[in-house]
């Protein structure tokens, strides 16, 4: 699913918005007189598409008037939707510098008072680039591509406020505490899935490994959501809003 943006782009706009390869274009855009470029795997609208309907409600109820972090924020898509929200700043982390490119395109087109920040940026270092933490975080995918997410979610833990969005794929569809970790063979960096990387691990884990791994990170569940059951064998996700336990 596209991000619709009820804006009017110059020609020049429209111009530097084509320029923009469009293996950077994970979430696409629509505006009122253009459209940007779609990203050559069309898995990832449907990906969109799902991860919006399950957690845009969580996002717009919990950013109004907050600062917000967004990581593995990819061109922007939800820090885009934090700002039209209402937060008052969004600051992004991504580790492409294509996809910050284009979510700096993007969040110079909008006409808000949100102040928005895209940085590249190493999930393993976060801690280190922010003097205090954030009312809001968002961690919507890219957890199960990190190889050590216990560390990752305590660092989280530590530069959050309020609220934890979260979601990851690839979860298990059996009960208890279980998690696999597998080392990719094919490497899919050049079809711009800048995640999938040959001789790197991705992890797969059972809900109830997720539930230990966030309270490792010192948090509460306050609502887990997956997708239906008819639909798991495509999106095998999990959804937690979360609450920090101190």
């Amino acid at each position: 699913m596209a991000v619709r943006l009820d804006i009017e782009l110059t020609d020049s706009e429209k111009a530097a918005m084509a320029a923009i390869p469009s293996t950077s274009w994970f979430t696409q855009f629509i505006y009122r007189n253009a459209e940007s470029p779609i990203h050559p795997n069309p898995k990832l609208a449907e990906n969109n598409e799902m991860k919006q309907a399950m957690v845009s409600d969580w996002v717009t109820e919990s950013v109004k008037g907050k600062r917000v972090l967004d990581l593995f924020s990819a061109n922007g898509g939800f820090s885009i939707m934090a700002a039209l929200a209402g937060a008052k700043e969004v600051v992004g982390v991504e580790f492409s510098e294509e996809r910050i490119k284009c979510a700096q395109f993007i969040a110079s087109t909008l006409k808000s008072d949100c102040k928005i920040e895209f940085i590249h940026g190493d999930v393993y270092q976060i801690q280190n680039y922010f003097d205090e933490p954030f009312d809001v975080v968002l961690c919507l995918g890219g957890l199960y591509h990190i190889a050590d997410p216990a560390f990752v979610l305590r660092q989280i833990g530590a530069l959050t406020k309020e609220r934890l969005l979260m979601q990851t794929s690839q979860v298990l569809p059996i009960p208890g505490n279980w998690a696999k970790f597998i080392v990719r063979r094919q490497d899919k960096t050049q079809g711009g899935m800048t995640s999938i990387r040959g001789g790197y691990g991705t992890w797969f884990y059972s809900p109830g490994c997720l539930r230990e791994l966030l309270l490792h990170g010192g948090f509460n569940i306050v609502e887990e959501r997956q997708p239906s059951i008819l639909k798991r064998q495509r999106f095998p996700w999990f959804f937690a809003s979360c609450e920090p336990l101190n």
